[in-house]
């Protein structure tokens, strides 16, 4: 039966220097304090407020680090790590490629893997097809086969893949606000921190101080989440932004992602953890006038 993949941009930033890898460890969530050739590990970067700067994959390739962004964000994080950079042996650029990422989504990342492109997946690594393309199989949400490639190569894969169901923009929406995965700006901004929209396994609460660490702690050591991302079934048209109000009429979140298929509509939005019940009645006001909520966790 084909699969369901999609095709994204990435961005890349280039590390270079011998610090590399202790820079980003002082800079983000996740621990990387053994990280070695082809190790492939997702990190959090956040601000001192721990407000999310972006979500990033981090691949070691020797005497390169790899930083792959989200969509568009490599200016921005190249400008948030420079700020901290003082005497570290640490050197940041952007790529002058294009990459993209290709997901595919199935719950046998190695199988497929063997059939697609005869390689071994190996647990936390990236297997190297050349010297720019990369396989690695992630459990972000849904488990995922993801090759990460040069745009020159786009076409050499897509001919590989192409008994498989390429999604559509939309399609794919709909299909990461279904599964709650949190992406780009919408989710990925400095006003949510990472534990608010799920990102709490690529948190380390041991490895030390990081830039937002002591904010993110203490949430963790006071089990006080200011906000929890929801996924919304909404009875009409929603916008990005539009406000959501509790059984009260007081406004207690914001709808943060909106996917439309079949004239369908589907959400995720945050709540103040302090208003939130599930069974409780939310409504979102916009130029449409009032539009009724269905909240539910996301998975």
């Amino acid at each position: 039966m084909p699969l369901k993949y999609f095709i994204k941009n990435t961005g890349l930033v280039i590390a270079k220097g011998s610090e590399s890898i202790d820079f980003l460890n002082r800079m983000s969530t996740n621990d990387l304090r053994k990280f070695g050739k082809d190790e492939f590990r997702k990190t959090v970067l956040t601000t001192d407020k721990g407000r999310i700067i972006d979500l990033i994959n981090v691949v070691s390739s020797g005497n390169d680090v790899m930083i792959f962004t989200s969509e568009g964000f490599e200016d921005k994080v190249i400008s948030h790590l420079e700020k901290y950079i003082i005497m570290d042996d640490v050197s940041l650029q952007k790529s002058d490629k294009n990459f993209r990422m290709i997901s595919l989504f199935t719950e046998e990342p190695d199988k497929l893997s063997r059939e697609l492109f005869q390689s071994e997946l190996t647990k936390g690594k990236v297997t190297a097809l050349n010297n720019e393309d990369y396989l690695f199989s992630d459990d972000f949400m849904v488990r995922s086969l993801n090759l990460l490639c040069s745009s020159e190569n786009l076409d050499k894969y897509s001919s590989i893949l192409k008994e498989n169901h390429i999604m559509s923009p939309s399609g794919y929406n709909y299909f990461r606000i279904e599964a709650g995965i949190p992406e780009g700006a919408n989710e990925f901004n400095e006003n949510i921190n990472p534990v608010e929209c799920g990102l709490e396994k690529y948190i380390s609460f041991k490895k030390g101080c990081y830039i937002g660490q002591e904010v993110i702690a203490r949430l963790d050591s006071q089990s006080k989440i200011p906000k929890q991302m929801v996924k919304i079934i909404p009875d009409g048209q929603v916008y990005r932004e539009d406000k959501i109000l509790d059984d009260q009429n007081s406004e207690c979140g914001f709808i943060s992602s909106v996917a439309e298929l079949n004239n369908k509509f589907l959400s995720l939005g945050f709540i103040r953890s302090t208003n939130l019940d599930f069974e409780k009645p939310y409504t979102a006001e916009n130029k449409n006038g009032k539009i009724k909520l269905n909240i539910s966790k996301i998975n």
